[in-house]
């Protein structure tokens, strides 16, 4: 099938590397397996599509917890993929990744988004 590569949500690269060590930029189209699972939200299908019963391969850092650059000095957690806090300062989220998941709950709970 073939793909053209896009940044997912919240990022403006897509943080896939080429044989070359380079990052490979973002609308790059190339051929892939039809069966090809990988890179879960990182691309379009363009012609083709994935095998019946082909499952998506998840990136570990999408899931649980974790720190969200979102620019000008400021940052927010997640949760699976989803803002679960307020912007912070990196000052602020410091220690953030060692804490404990009970830990890392009530942290967000104490700086959860406004509604």
């Amino acid at each position: 099938m073939k793909i053209r590569l896009k940044a997912p949500a919240g990022l403006e690269s897509t943080g896939i590397y080429g044989k070359d060590g380079k990052e490979m930029p973002v609308g790059h189209e190339m051929e892939v397996a039809d069966d090809f699972t990988g890179w879960n939200g990182r691309f379009d299908i363009l012609s083709g599509g994935p095998a019946k019963g082909a499952k998506p391969v998840t990136n570990p850092a999408d899931e649980g917890y974790a720190v969200k650059k979102k620019g000008g000095g400021y940052s927010v957690i997640t949760l699976d993929g989803e803002e679960v806090t307020k912007s912070l300062r990196k000052d602020d989220l410091e220690g953030f990744d060692e804490l404990t998941d009970e830990d890392k709950a009530a942290f967000v709970e104490l700086n959860k988004k406004e509604a």
